[in-house]
C-alpha cells in the first residue's frame, strides 16, 4: 500500500489535467498513488487518463456513468482511496516538485497535526505566477488589476480547538487548505463535503476540531485562475456545478446546519463545544448583516467581496469535477 493517495475529481479537464499529472509524477516524494475520478467527461479527459495510466503504474482512473456533480465526485474519489494519507488535487492547480515531500514531513514530524499544507501562489491560465504586491501582500492579475489575497498559513495552527474552528470560519477565504495532505483516519471522522456552496469550509471546520493544521510558509501550492474556474460562477451556476440532482434548497440553512453540527461527536469537551456553538451564532449574525444589499450570498459567507468574480461581461463555461 502506498503512503499517500492523491484523488483527482475531474470533468472535461483536458486543458489542464496533463500539466497537473506531469507535475505530480515528478514530485520528490514518490510513495503515492493517483486516483482519477472522471465525472462522465465529454472531451478528451478519458483518453488522457488512459494514457497516463499506461505510462505510470501509480495512476488509476475510474469513470462515472453520469455526472454526479462536483461534491459527490470529490467525496467519491476519497472513498475509493486506501492509503493512510490523502490529498485532493483539483485538475487545474499545480504543485512545486517539493510540495508532497514538505507536507508528508510536516505530518510525520508532528503527531498532533491532521492536515499539512504550504503557502499558496496564484497562477493564470498559462501557468504563470501573478505578480506579488509586497506592500499590499496580495497577488495582482495583470489583465484586470484585481488583487487576490491567499489564505494565511497560520489557519488552524493553534493548540486550542475552538480557536482553530474560529480561524476556519473567519479566515479561510479560499478554502485552499482542503487541498493539503490529510490523515485518512481523521478525514473519515468528518461528514466530508456537504452539498452547498462553500462546503469546503464546513469540512475544514470539522477537521480543525480534530487536530491542528500545519503549513510551510513557502508558496509550493499553485492555485489557478481561468475563465472556467468554479470561483467565476454565479450562485445559480455554482449549484449546478456542485450537484446534478436539481433539488432546491436554502444555502444559508445548510451552511448553518453544517457549522452548528460540526462540534457534535468531536472529542473537545462540553465547554469547547459550547464555545464553538456561540462562535457559529456570532459568525452567522455577522454574515447575515453583511449580506444585506449584496447580490451574491457568497460575498457575505466569506466576509469579503467575492474575489474570484470575472470582469463584467466576461462569460465562461463551467466544468464540474
Amino acid at each position: 500500500m502506498p503512503k499517500l493517495s492523491i484523488g483527482i475529481p475531474v470533468f472535461n479537464g483536458q486543458e489542464f489535467l496533463p500539466e497537473l499529472l506531469d507535475g505530480l509524477l515528478t514530485q520528490t516524494f514518490r510513495d503515492f498513488e493517483i486516483l482519477i475520478c472522471d465525472n462522465a467527461s465529454t472531451d478528451r479527459t478519458p483518453q488522457i487518463c488512459c494514457e497516463y495510466e499506461r505510462r505510470d503504474p501509480r495512476v488509476h482512473h475510474v469513470r462515472n456513468e453520469r455526472n454526479l456533480g462536483s461534491v459527490a465526485n470529490f467525496n467519491r474519489v476519497f472513498e475509493l482511496s486506501t492509503a493512510p494519507l490523502f490529498k485532493w488535487a483539483a485538475h487545474d492547480d499545480l504543485h512545486h516538485e517539493a510540495y508532497l515531500e514538505t507536507c508528508v514531513r510536516l505530518i510525520e514530524q508532528n503527531p498532533d497535526v491532521v492536515l499539512a499544507h504550504t503557502g499558496t501562489a496564484f497562477i493564470d491560465e498559462k501557468s504563470e505566477i501573478m505578480p506579488f504586491d509586497e506592500q499590499a501582500g496580495g497577488f495582482v492579475d495583470p489583465k484586470t488589476g484585481r488583487r487576490y489575497w491567499a489564505d494565511v498559513t497560520s489557519i488552524g495552527d493553534d493548540p486550542v480547538a475552538a480557536s482553530r474552528f474560529w480561524h476556519v470560519l473567519t479566515r479561510a477565504r479560499w478554502g485552499t487548505h482542503m487541498f493539503g495532505v490529510i490523515r485518512r483516519e481523521i478525514l473519515q471522522r468528518t461528514s466530508l463535503l456537504p452539498n452547498f456552496p462553500g462546503s469546503d469550509r464546513a469540512m475544514l471546520a470539522e477537521l480543525a476540531l480534530l487536530g491542528r493544521f500545519r503549513c510551510a510558509n513557502e508558496r509550493l501550492f499553485l492555485k489557478r485562475f481561468h475563465a472556467n474556474a468554479s470561483a467565476a460562477l454565479d450562485l445559480k451556476e455554482l449549484r449546478t456545478f456542485l450537484s446534478t440532482d436539481g433539488k432546491r434548497y436554502s444555502r444559508r440553512l445548510r451552511q448553518i446546519k453544517a457549522f452548528f453540527g460540526a462540534p457534535i461527536g468531536k472529542p473537545i469537551g462540553i465547554v469547547s463545544k459550547s464555545v464553538c456553538l456561540m462562535l457559529v451564532a456570532a459568525h452567522s449574525a455577522r454574515i447575515t448583516a453583511q449580506s444585506i444589499g449584496k447580490n451574491d450570498p457568497r460575498m457575505a459567507a466569506h466576509g469579503y467581496g467575492w474575489p474570484g468574480a470575472l470582469a463584467p461581461g466576461t462569460r465562461r463555461r463551467p466544468t464540474a469535477p
